[in-house]
């Protein structure tokens, strides 16, 4: 004797469709909205990590004068750079006579008006000044982290990623190898 059984088909099918193709839709969008992050990943920081920071932003701007001409490259800080390494790295850009634009992270909305404001004058004021064509700012990120004594420094400066790693020896920072250069792809 054989058994038969027939499944019944139901029409869950159809109806648990597009909620499948809904969520396939936001994950993937998901995806694409998510940027990986920039920034100082140092936790704990030791005290001595502002002289740290202070020397590799030094040894990271003396590799960017290697790469770009100063006085007439913009850079774009593309997060906020409130660490120790962040602001060194700024202030020896600027005084090579690059220009920077920082980002700021508006906390306070009162002070968001307020630049705004400002950087509504300054670019009338530019427009005004300015009769040459006007170049792009470069994308400029950086990544910092540590694994014991040693520090890890990622500068981006749009498509192209620098990489060295510094040591630490008898409480002074020193490089631990050569800058490694890159063409990220996209």
């Amino acid at each position: 004797m054989r058994l038969r059984f027939n499944a019944v088909k139901t029409d869950n099918y159809f109806a648990y469709k597009p909620v499948l193709i809904c969520a396939a839709i936001l994950l993937l969008l998901g995806g694409c909205a998510m940027t990986q992050p920039y920034g100082n990943f140092i936790q704990n920081p030791s005290p001595a990590f502002s002289q740290y920071g202070k020397v590799m932003a030094d040894d990271v701007t003396d590799q960017i004068g290697r790469l770009y001409p100063a006085a007439s490259t913009q850079f774009a800080v593309q997060h906020p750079a409130s660490d120790p390494f962040g602001q060194a790295l700024i202030d020896n850009l600027r005084m090579q006579g690059y220009a920077v634009q920082e980002t700021v992270k508006q906390d306070n909305p009162l002070l968001a008006v307020v630049l705004s404001q400002k950087i509504d004058e300054a670019d009338e004021y530019a427009q005004q000044t300015t009769q040459a064509e006007a170049k792009p700012s470069l994308a400029l990120r950086y990544i910092i982290d540590r694994s014991d004594d040693l520090y890890h420094v990622s500068i981006l400066i749009e498509d192209l990623k620098l990489t060295r790693a510094f040591v630490v020896h008898s409480g002074q920072i020193e490089p631990a190898g050569l800058w490694v250069r890159r063409l990220r792809e996209n």
